[in-house]
């Protein structure tokens, strides 16, 4: 049986992965039958929301969405995927474990997800009022050899055309 393809979109908050990765999938849709969208949020809610966002939960959780991934890639379903999950050890999780993985890093400026902030994560965090914020009081791993690296710090290029470059890439065209 030939094997899904995973589209890892990752960035930090507000970097616009969900929007990127939701604009992927709906065009890949009208192409592809067997095809799931994944957004980390939702499957923290799916399992419970039984864990918190400090470091160590924030690892298990990309676990969990690796290992959904991971199982759906191998029942030949295409998957994209929007999760922060910024973590070196799940990057290679998934290069060991998914062949057809093809990390996306969504990348924005700090200085221009703070402009961007509408729900005042960065602001908080930067006042001490915020803790677990990826990027100010935690850490993150940027990707180092993403399959892409879209730039997202401005509008110049649509973001359909964003995703239909990504789409390109891949080879699901």
């Amino acid at each position: 049986m030939e094997n899904g393809k995973l589209l890892w979109i990752t960035g930090l908050s507000g970097a616009g992965k969900t929007t990127i990765a939701t604009e992927v999938y709906t065009l890949l849709k009208n192409l592809h039958s067997n095809i799931v969208f994944i957004d980390g949020d939702v499957i923290r809610e799916i399992l419970g929301n039984d864990l918190g966002h400090d470091i160590e939960d924030r690892k298990k959780n990309a676990v969990r969405i690796s290992k959904i991934c991971e199982f759906l890639t191998g029942q030949n379903i295409h998957v994209v995927c929007a999760t922060m999950s910024l973590f070196k050890e799940i990057h290679n999780l998934n290069r060991e474990n998914i062949e057809e993985y093809y990390e996306i890093f969504i990348d924005v400026p700090m200085e221009e997800l703070i402009k961007r902030d509408s729900k005042g994560l960065y602001t908080k965090a930067l006042k001490g009022e915020n803790k677990n914020v990826m990027g100010i009081d935690l850490p993150y791993d940027e990707p180092k050899n993403p399959f892409m690296k879209i730039d997202n710090s401005t509008l110049e290029v649509s973001i359909h055309d964003k995703a239909v470059n990504i789409i390109e890439k891949v080879g699901l065209n």
